[in-house]
């Protein structure tokens, strides 16, 4: 997984009687750009929209290479908007996940900390455990499932129900500068007592380690 995400808070309303709805096409007044195809191109597209990167890669920013791969990867599109703003488009999706216990107590998983390979730490207090972005054609509950076990590194059968869809733009903290569009499918998770480990999960991937904690519901 690459990035999780922090969206403003909102009222979970609607339950799991929510269904589905299919996210519309661009807008007319958003064009896609073409897929930058290395490194050197989409520098040039960024800066020709006006974001400066020079701090990309230093505190809780990712690098360029980072947002390279999710071009390629097709989690990641570049438009721009009426004004001639570059955005980077995501569908995500995002989990809580719980576990309950035989003796009735309930946990609520949740991201630690980050720290990348050069040693730089951040916390980011996200609302859900989980996040990932949706790859290309990709279902969402497919995309989900995808992400509890890799980040996760669990297997079996997961139990994960969707609750509901909320689109936000915001500055993103990986990208300092670009505006992100997420559109995102929310799911809640209960583990099983095989899947549920008491001292967390580590998710090691692209230099990026990620740290996971148990806190009790009371």
């Amino acid at each position: 997984m690459a990035e999780r995400l922090k969206a403003p808070h909102s009222k979970r309303g609607g339950g799991e009687s929510l269904s589905w709805v299919q996210i519309p096409p661009l807008p007319q007044n958003m064009e896609k750009l073409p897929i930058e195809t290395n490194i050197k191109s989409l520098r040039s597209q960024l800066e020709n929209a006006g974001i400066n990167i020079s701090n990309w890669g230093t505190g809780k920013a990712k690098t360029i290479e980072h947002l390279q791969k999710e071009i390629e990867e097709g989690e990641t599109v570049l438009t721009t908007n009426e004004n001639g703003e570059l955005i980077r488009n995501l569908n995500v999706v995002s989990s809580d996940i719980y576990y309950i216990s035989k003796e009735g107590k309930q946990y609520r998983l949740k991201e630690e900390k980050q720290v990348f390979q050069d040693g730089r730490e951040r916390k980011r207090g996200l609302e859900y455990a989980i996040s990932e972005k949706i790859k290309a054609d990709e279902d969402p509950e497919k995309a989900i499932i995808r992400g509890i076990e890799e980040e996760l590194g669990i297997e079996g059968d997961i139990k994960t129900n969707k609750i509901e869809i909320e689109i936000n733009t915001i500055e993103s903290p990986s990208y300092p500068g670009l505006k992100t569009e997420y559109n995102i499918h929310k799911f809640k998770t209960i583990l099983n007592e095989k899947q549920f480990n008491p001292n967390g999960y580590i998710e090691r991937q692209d230099g990026l380690t990620t740290f996971f904690v148990w806190e009790e519901i009371k």
